[in-house]
């Protein structure tokens, strides 16, 4: 790696600047933890949790109600005693659940905003720390699968600003703040998710990318045109990464065998971060026990054995200006065995639960629906959404909110939503209380019925 310095004068070794130091100390201590028993994690974790325990009933309103009952000593018992936090009661008690005071030493706060698999977008604060840490499993995940950050990174994804449109996409000027300030890595090129397969093949082709970011759908729709016979030249590609959404069963095989590459995949949220990463030995995933505790709960609240899918539950261990303490993120997980590779972190088969339908247009495109709920929100308070597109150029839009908009706001929301979806739909709104899940006990917040 060619490492930026920051020290004048002084070019090798580089001395990088103190954030990127920081980030580097991480992930040295990294390359010590992961090798930890599970007990030593599970107890370090508790430790950590103390502390944000403590934290949490001092400055945040809602937990110093909430977690009166909890004895003074820490330990399993009283942690499992904390109710889970439902994603509902993040969206009616935001004010309560926002920490009063957070340590000066942790930086800025910034709002995310994420609507998960679920529907119901919500709004957490998060800090400089906690994208420290973010930065550094993402070096942990450059690290574990050897990649050359030399080489050039092209992303096909969600960019609501405009500045990845197609046909022509857009630069960056490296592969992202991980890296930023760290070393000198090689260019990134970027095109927008709603771009057309067409679009997609022949940017690809123009850009001839070494690693390729973007969607599972994104990816399958590719692979379904090279098996219908249409080609696609990567003669540079060395790895596909994919996130946001569940893998389909099979997508690695097809990706090896269309593409000649292996396929990573990287499991996080926008409110929690990094949650696992693809063993660097195997398809299976290692929860990041050093950024989080997941516990994967079957239906009575029990944690899952190794071959029991349950609902996954987060504590991000560093987020001290908005605690979420046994926090449900609304995705399913399978707990898998101890991983052969020696590493201590646990081990989730797969994750279920992500994925969503795909839009279809009326010139016969179709590409994976993300809306900007942060841009909604500004517009009607959202407290769940899902789209049903009932016909090829008609959708029925169900919203749970708490104050229904007049016609005018209606219609700057439908826009908002036309502008995202990239083509001016029949948009039929219908105002409920509630949005209900399926019987499977999933929630897709779109459909399309279209064949």
């Amino acid at each position: 790696m060619d490492f930026v310095s920051t020290m004048p004068g002084l070019h090798w070794p580089a001395l990088p600047g103190p954030r990127a130091i920081m980030r580097l100390g991480l992930l040295h201590q990294f390359a010590a933890t992961q090798w930890w028993p599970a007990e030593r994690l599970a107890s370090m974790q508790l430790r950590q949790l103390a502390e944000l325990v403590a934290h949490a009933r001092k400055h945040s309103p809602y937990y110093a109600r909430t977690l009166a009952h909890l004895p003074a000593q820490l330990d399993e018992s009283a942690w499992r005693s904390i109710p889970v936090l439902k994603r509902d009661t993040v969206q009616e008690e935001k004010a309560a659940l926002r920490s009063t005071h957070c340590p000066q030493a942790h930086g800025g706060r910034e709002t995310i905003f994420s609507s998960g698999s679920t529907g119901k977008p919500i709004a957490v604060e998060q800090t400089t720390l906690t994208q420290l840490f973010w930065e550094a499993f993402t070096l942990r995940d450059h690290e574990w699968h050897a990649r050359d950050v030399a080489g050039k990174l092209c992303s096909i994804r969600f960019f609501p600003d405009g500045s990845a449109a197609p046909p022509q996409g857009g630069r960056g000027p490296n592969w992202g703040s991980a890296t930023a300030d760290l070393v000198r890595t090689g260019p990134v090129a970027m095109l927008d998710v709603r771009s057309s397969v067409d679009q997609q093949i022949a940017w690809l082709e123009r850009e001839q990318p070494e690693y390729l970011l973007t969607h599972p759908t994104i990816l399958d729709t590719l692979l379904r045109t090279l098996e219908d016979g249409r080609p696609l030249r990567l003669e540079r590609l060395r790895e596909v990464r994919t996130v946001s959404e569940a893998l389909p069963e099979g997508l690695r095989e097809r990706c090896r065998q269309l593409l000649g590459v292996s396929l990573t995949d990287i499991y996080s949220t926008r409110e929690t971060g990094y949650l696992a990463l693809q063993c660097p030995e195997h398809d299976h995933y290692h929860l990041q026990a050093e950024n989080a505790r997941i516990e994967i709960l079957d239906a009575g609240g029990q944690p899952c054995g190794p071959g029991d899918i349950g609902r996954v539950v987060v504590t991000p261990l560093h987020n001290f200006a908005f605690p979420l303490l046994r926090y449900e993120v609304g995705d399913y997980a399978e707990v898998g065995e101890p991983c052969p590779c020696g590493r201590g972190l646990p081990v989730i088969r797969r994750i279920l639960g992500r994925q969503r339908n795909m839009l279809r247009l009326p010139d016969g495109r179709c590409h994976w629906p993300i809306l900007n709920y942060k841009a909604m929100n500004t517009i009607v308070p959202l407290r769940q959404l899902r789209m049903i597109q009932v016909e090829l150029e008609r959708i029925e839009v169900d919203i749970v909110t708490t104050h229904r908009p007049d016609e005018a706001t209606e219609l700057r929301l439908g826009e908002e939503i036309q502008r995202n979806l990239g083509y001016p739909f029949k948009l039929e709104f219908h105002y409920v209380d509630a949005i209900p899940r399926s019987v499977g006990g999933k929630f897709e917040d779109f459909m399309s019925r279209v064949a």
